[in-house]
């Protein structure tokens, strides 16, 4: 018996955000998994973002099998870290540099990237057009790196959709009304992916922040597996105003893309970890 302790069950809230990729979607194609209600006892119990709190010891005291998932980097201001980890019998992390810092803490740490159910994903349409709308799309309190974006898409007359959990402060940037310059839809996990292929291309631009080293990928992967580039540096947005541009990474990119973000990898690769850990254990 598999289970995920869950971020989002934890702190009682709907699935959202890390739950959705990291929990939701593989207990969907693994038939020993499901979320963790309180009193069950399996054999298996993965704490995804679940951490030691000072009158929290549940990850150390729990008998069976633990693994710690981290894939954001709010373990920053975790003051327990080292401790859970210490408790685990192994971790699995988003990203490599994730990992990197984590293994200064446990030596069986293993990189499990966001990957995605690709039965949801309409088929994507081909790039025929010079670019004329682009898509931002994430948390309202990343929005801040579109700052150094919003003068190049206003010269290159491209129109620009927020698709986030809240309006975010792109209005602040300038003393230009920006509500003239962008559209904003609030972000549902059930309609992300048309939303995305309404556009041309997705900007994500590179985050300078502490935090944004250990991010994952999930939103450029997110928008390539709709069928978008993604562009992060003004080269990149100039570039993919041609159609052709964009149609080329299509064909070059898009199949490698699905095989590697196969949600169901995950699963296979948890099921590795997993099986490894119960033949120590007998």
């Amino acid at each position: 018996m598999v289970r995920f302790f869950d971020f989002s069950r934890f702190h009682g809230k709907s699935p959202q955000g890390s739950t959705q990729i990291r929990v939701i979607q593989p207990i969907k194609y693994w038939d020993e998994a499901e979320r963790y209600k309180y009193g069950e006892n399996p054999d298996v119990l993965i704490f995804q973002k679940v951490y030691m709190l000072p009158d929290y010891k549940f990850p150390r005291d729990f008998e069976g099998i633990k693994i710690l998932d981290i894939c954001d980097p709010d373990w920053l201001d975790q003051a327990n870290i080292v401790e859970t980890c210490n408790a685990m019998d192994a971790i699995t992390c988003s990203s490599e540099n994730l990992a990197k810092f984590v293994r200064q803490f446990h030596k069986n740490v293993h990189v499990i990237p966001d990957r995605f159910d690709l039965e949801v994903i309409p088929k994507p349409v081909q790039h025929i057009s010079k670019a004329k709308s682009v898509v931002w799309f994430g948390y309202s309190h990343n929005s801040v790196l579109m700052k150094q974006a919003m003068t190049l898409l206003d010269e290159l007359d491209l129109k620009l959709t927020v698709i986030s959990n809240d309006d975010t402060f792109l209005h602040q940037f300038s003393k230009r009304n920006y509500k003239d310059f962008y559209t904003y839809l609030k972000y549902d996990e059930d309609t992300i992916y048309q939303e995305l292929q309404k556009h041309d291309f997705a900007i994500l631009p590179e985050g300078y922040r502490p935090q944004d080293h250990f991010k994952s990928n999930n939103k450029t992967i997110k928008a390539n597996l709709a069928g978008l580039p993604v562009a992060k540096t003004a080269d990149d947005v100039r570039l993919y105003m041609d159609a052709k541009e964009r149609q080329a990474w299509f064909d070059t990119n898009y199949a490698k893309i699905q095989e590697e973000y196969d949600i169901r990898k995950s699963v296979e690769q948890y099921k590795g970890i997993i099986d490894e850990l119960r033949s120590r254990n007998h």
